[in-house]
């Protein structure tokens, strides 16, 4: 076999979009939620309100904007837990600058070129220095987080500029335009894993990274690639939820890369790498969506739901552990 064979060629290569986590069929994740739905439905009488459903779903449509390229970093065995101070910092970042007077366009390019570097900075270390991705991310996280927290400080709550406030409004077909994002990305998504070679070249990465180095797949390449998407697509979330919020906060995007994990290994993917599933993804989200906002429904504290949202996180990440050390 030569030493140049492309992975293409490679019969035994299968990829895994579902793996055997929570998400290990996406119809038995689907029932669960609607499950968790109906149960809320009939013992909350104002949850099944179109204006309820609609702020859950538009919510969740623009998180999943910041879990595409998460998902697939996780599916090549790496996490990016910088997401939410990327996700922060760019939406603080174009307020900023919208609010000095910058247009829209200018603004936003030059937040998600910023985040673009974050994500290249992350890429490259992982691949050229083999710096754990963990703790690589935390560092970040915290280097981001504070960027943002100086942008957000120096604004003092300032209220963004009328026109960046209406983004978070803009329908596209009578529908939020995140939404018909989500829906879009999702389809787009699962053709991306049925039908491209990247994906299965991803997914082999994640599986065993020194047989990907012998078929010649280009991991360096694949691996930055996947970094710096995540941090765009987690900025582009970021800009709407900045115009949804109206104003710099210093608590936006606080603990959305635990929902991020959380949700994507609910959906799917594993922290061992070579499965994840956008569709699953998406699932994971608006499961835990609903599991927040029925508790908000039950008047229960907002410190309890964080207690939630970390025993979910200690459940999904124990639950994976468990199973890839069976080997199942």
């Amino acid at each position: 076999m030569a030493m140049t064979q492309q992975i293409d060629d490679v019969p035994a290569v299968r990829p895994k979009p579902s793996g055997h986590g929570f998400g290990s069929n996406i119809w038995a994740l689907a029932l669960v939620t609607v499950a968790i739905f109906a149960f809320l439905a009939l013992t909350r009488p104002n949850f099944a309100s179109y204006q309820n459903l609609n702020s859950i779903v538009y919510g969740m449509s623009i998180n999943f904007l910041a879990i595409v390229g998460f998902t697939y970093v996780m599916v090549m065995r790496e996490i990016d837990l910088s997401v939410g101070s990327v996700f922060a910092f760019t939406g603080t970042l174009t307020g900023a600058l919208l609010t000095a007077g910058w247009d829209f366009w200018p603004a936003a390019a030059a937040a998600l070129a910023g985040a673009a570097a974050i994500g290249l900075v992350n890429g490259l270390l992982v691949v050229r220095f083999n710096i754990n991705s963990l703790m690589l991310t935390i560092g970040t996280m915290l280097l981001v987080r504070g960027l943002a927290n100086v942008l957000a400080n120096g604004l003092g709550g300032q209220t963004y500029p009328r026109a960046f406030r209406s983004l978070a409004r803009t329908d596209l077909f009578g529908v939020r335009v995140t939404i018909v994002a989500l829906v879009v990305l999702v389809v787009l998504g699962w053709v991306f894993q049925r039908r491209s070679a990247l994906f299965r070249k991803m997914c082999f990465i994640g599986e065993n990274v020194k047989s990907a180095t012998v078929h010649g797949i280009r991991i360096a390449r694949i691996k930055t690639l996947a970094f710096v998407a995540s941090a765009v697509m987690a900025g582009i979330a970021g800009i709407f939820t900045a115009s949804r919020i109206t104003h710099a906060d210093v608590r936006m995007g606080l603990g959305l890369e635990f929902v991020m994990v959380t949700a994507a290994i609910i959906g799917g993917a594993s922290l061992y790498g070579g499965k994840g599933d956008l569709r699953g993804s998406a699932l994971g989200l608006l499961l835990l969506a609903l599991v927040i906002n029925g508790m908000i429904m039950y008047d229960i504290e907002p410190v309890f739901q964080q207690f939630v949202v970390g025993a979910l996180l200690i459940v999904t990440v124990a639950f994976d552990t468990v199973l890839n050390r069976r080997g199942t």
